[in-house]
């Protein structure tokens, strides 16, 4: 058991670092300005590449936010069951079934994480839509942060909570990869974000889920 805590912070940990390593490559290598308005993205040769491939899709954008929206829907599914337990039956926080608290913590890293990057935008969306006046953040994919980040980690809170019924857990495993799958394909298709952004928004939902496993795993 100890040998297995280990491999789960140590993911972490190298997860963490090879998030951090990436903003900053970001951040400075290969930097033009080649985004609209004369705003500048690292990674240029091959955002350029990417972008001129991919022009904005306002179907897949659209695709997208259904994604999302299935995964708030997923994440008010579990909200509901914590606070359930807290007022009906446990009615003490830490005596709430622990992949739903350590949840609600990674949900407020979520939120922390897409008020940090809205306020320091480390890029700018490659196109300005026809509903904007201006142009977006666009570092991380918030999109595919918050679908990758809540769906997988509810695989893993379904694996505890239904280790009984196997084949319900294959059914929502499925579902919730499809849903993932969707989302981040379909964000690249949008044309909305630079490519070096939905690399991001995969990094640091792997990291999140990383570190949501090794924290139940180290809870018991």
């Amino acid at each position: 058991m100890k040998k297995k805590r280990k491999n789960y912070f140590g993911k972490t940990i190298l997860l963490f670092i090879i998030s951090a390593i990436y903003t900053v490559l970001v951040t400075f290598v290969d930097k033009q300005a080649i985004g609209p308005e004369g705003t500048s993205v690292g990674f240029s040769a091959i955002n350029k590449v990417v972008l001129d491939a991919i022009s904005y899709n306002p179907m897949w954008d659209k695709v997208t936010d259904i994604m999302l929206m299935i995964a708030i829907l997923t994440a008010v599914y579990f909200a509901a069951v914590g606070f359930m337990q807290l007022v009906k039956e446990r009615r003490r926080l830490p005596e709430v079934d622990k992949e739903i608290l350590v949840m609600g913590f990674l949900y407020v890293i979520l939120v922390v994480l897409y008020i940090l990057f809205d306020k320091v935008p480390f890029n700018y969306r490659p196109v300005l839509l026809p509903d904007e006046v201006e142009l977006e953040a666009s570092f991380p994919s918030t999109h595919v942060l918050m679908i990758c980040t809540i769906l997988g980690s509810a695989i893993v809170a379904w694996r505890e909570r239904l280790y009984d019924d196997e084949n319900l857990v294959a059914v929502l495993k499925t579902c919730a990869c499809v849903v993932m799958f969707i989302g981040v394909v379909g964000r690249v298709l949008a044309g909305v974000h630079w490519f070096s952004d939905i690399c991001a928004g995969l990094l640091f939902s792997a990291t999140l889920i990383s570190a949501y496993k090794a924290t139940l795993d180290k809870m018991g």
